[in-house]
């Protein structure tokens, strides 16, 4: 592309889309293997494997959110790990704090916190995993990998999570571009 500035507008929209993005993909992957899953054994055991068997999965998703909450400003009032209503496994409440642009950072932020604090610490795992996993005895090269699956499986977003998306994300957006025009950096 030959306008400069387009080319900022461009990966500056890449840039702040890429972690939600990647959240659709994952929950899309999530879905199709609970649908094959189910398939053989059966809707009740597989809910059971993938929302209770994996509850790490279920700690770390609301803990992300609670993370991403604090770290960002927001005030954490509440954080629930297993709710037995609805789709709902468990959820985090906490009130943003600030301007205009502090509030909407906390809520973007907390909203993509599962996928961006599960791709760390999946990645982490893995890493150790792959450097250091010769030396684990194999209880431990076992846990690890369910740590590792029950995070991915959970490293999605909910409804409420791209509600908080959608509002935060303008003024994230502008944000990512002011800062990829002024270090001139760009994907094309």
């Amino acid at each position: 592309m030959d306008n400069i500035y387009v080319n900022y507008l461009l990966t500056a929209l890449i840039l702040t889309f890429a972690i939600p993005g990647a959240g659709v993909v994952i929950e899309q992957f999530v879905k199709l293997l609970y649908s094959v899953t189910a398939a053989f054994l059966g809707d009740s055991f597989t809910y059971f494997i993938f929302n209770r068997l994996t509850f790490i999965g279920v700690f770390h998703h609301e803990l992300s959110h609670a993370l991403l909450a604090t770290v960002t400003g927001a005030k954490v009032t509440k954080i629930v790990f297993f709710h037995p209503d609805g789709d709902r496994l468990g959820y985090v409440e906490y009130v943003t704090r600030g301007n205009i642009i502090m509030r909407s950072i906390q809520q973007a932020l907390a909203s993509i916190a599962p996928v961006f604090c599960g791709a760390l610490t999946s990645a982490g795992i893995y890493y150790y995993l792959t450097v250091y996993g010769a030396a684990l005895a194999v209880w431990q090269t076992v846990l690890l990998w369910y740590v590792f699956i029950s995070i991915i499986l959970h490293m999605t977003m909910s409804r409420q999570d791209f509600k908080g998306l959608y509002r935060g994300i303008p003024v994230v957006y502008l944000i990512v571009f002011v800062i990829v025009y002024i270090c001139k950096f760009t994907l094309f």
